[in-house]
């Protein structure tokens, strides 16, 4: 899933030539695509502390869904953008 959406944002952020200024858009979906891969990170972290039984087993499975829907969703968005911004 991390090679899958690290390939998605490369995919919506390249530069233009001659160079330009970033338009609002891009700098949002470049940010939203670096934050959707932090999230997987972290709900591969907690998953695998989930399995190991770090502190609560329960709240930390709950920790790891909720940040997998976030992921998902941002994931979503950006390939949302990426439909609805016209390619200059």
């Amino acid at each position: 899933m991390l090679l899958t959406s690290n390939f998605w944002g490369s995919m919506f952020y390249s530069p233009y030539y001659p160079p330009r200024e970033p338009s609002t858009s891009e700098i949002v979906s470049f940010y939203m695509n670096r934050i959707d891969i932090l999230f997987l990170i972290a709900t591969i972290t907690t998953s695998a502390l989930a399995t190991t039984g770090f502190e609560k087993e329960e709240l930390m499975f709950k920790v790891s869904v909720y940040l997998f829907v976030i992921s998902m969703i941002l994931f979503l968005a950006s390939l949302v953008n990426g439909l609805f911004t016209y390619p200059w």
